[in-house]
């Protein structure tokens, strides 16, 4: 059996006047079959972004880095259908490195595709990169984030065409924002951030019910709600102040929304931080 066809082709630029290089890695694997795949991104520093690719490629990437790292790798284990893609490393470790290395060498910026065809399980680690992620079309059962010190925006523009089981946000001091989370089709969202705002748009069409717990050690949290849902909201032990704008009344310590008994589709919000303020509001 031919082995799946893999691309690599790697372009240098220019050099600057310290002799540093800022070189461009692509690399793609043709996909085959659909049957699902569970992908795993790591990257430490830069900034990184998903969208959807072609429709013949199980996955996409264009990595633009400096001197200061080694060239991305990716890795694939057929027999287990696990595809992993590691962004360049700092050379020495995540620390090392001249404190005086010119931007050119620090340079990190990651573009990855991936499939709109075959059921994935998504997987990324960021330890410290911006992250901007278009998850629109990529049909999802599973998702997992774990960032660092950097900012994440998470997007579902279209309803996802697979149930996921868990959305599932680590973020530390950038803070998150996540718009369209209805459309994630997702039974249960799980947010905690260490400093730095939380924002959840929970627009799109909305398949089934959501538990959504978030945790939030110092920071705001902000939830934006449709009217056509059926919104429950609980801050148990919360230190700061609760901001509600809408219709919703308070009952026994929990807001919900006056449509809430009668509501199709039911989500269930309960926020748990220990300074911050947790903002909701109905539109």
């Amino acid at each position: 059996m031919k082995p799946v066809f893999s691309l690599a082709i790697a372009l240098t630029s220019a050099f600057t006047l310290d002799a540093q290089q800022v070189r461009t890695l692509e690399s793609s694997r043709l996909l085959r079959d659909v049957t699902p795949v569970s992908i795993r991104l790591v990257l430490g520093t830069g900034k990184l972004s998903i969208g959807a690719s072609e429709t013949q490629y199980l996955y996409r990437s264009i990595a633009r880095f400096g001197d200061a790292y080694v060239a991305p790798v990716s890795n694939w284990n057929a027999s287990q259908r696990v595809l992993t893609l590691t962004a360049g490393q700092r050379i020495g470790g995540a620390n090392a490195g001249n404190e005086t290395a010119s931007e050119e060498a620090t340079t990190q910026d990651w573009r990855v595709q991936l499939t709109k065809r075959a059921p994935l399980e998504l997987t990324i680690n960021a330890s410290a990169a911006d992250a901007t992620l278009d998850l629109t079309g990529l049909p999802l059962r599973r998702f997992s984030l774990n960032t660092g010190a950097a900012q994440a925006l998470v997007r579902f523009d279209v309803p996802n065409s697979e149930s996921m089981s868990i959305f599932d946000a680590t973020v530390g001091a950038g803070g998150m924002q996540v718009i369209g989370l209805g459309n994630a089709a997702s039974s249960e969202a799980r947010i905690s951030g260490d400093v730095g705002e939380i924002s959840l748009d929970l627009g799109g069409r909305w398949q089934r019910d959501m538990q959504i717990e978030v945790r939030s050690a110092v920071g705001n949290v902000k939830i934006t709600a449709p009217p056509t849902i059926g919104v429950e909201l609980e801050t148990p032990g919360i230190l700061s102040r609760t901001d509600v704008s809408g219709a919703f009344t308070k009952v026994g310590g929990v807001w919900r929304s006056a449509n809430f008994s009668s509501a199709t589709v039911k989500v269930r919000v309960v926020v748990r931080t220990m300074l911050g303020k947790v903002e909701l509001v109905q539109r």
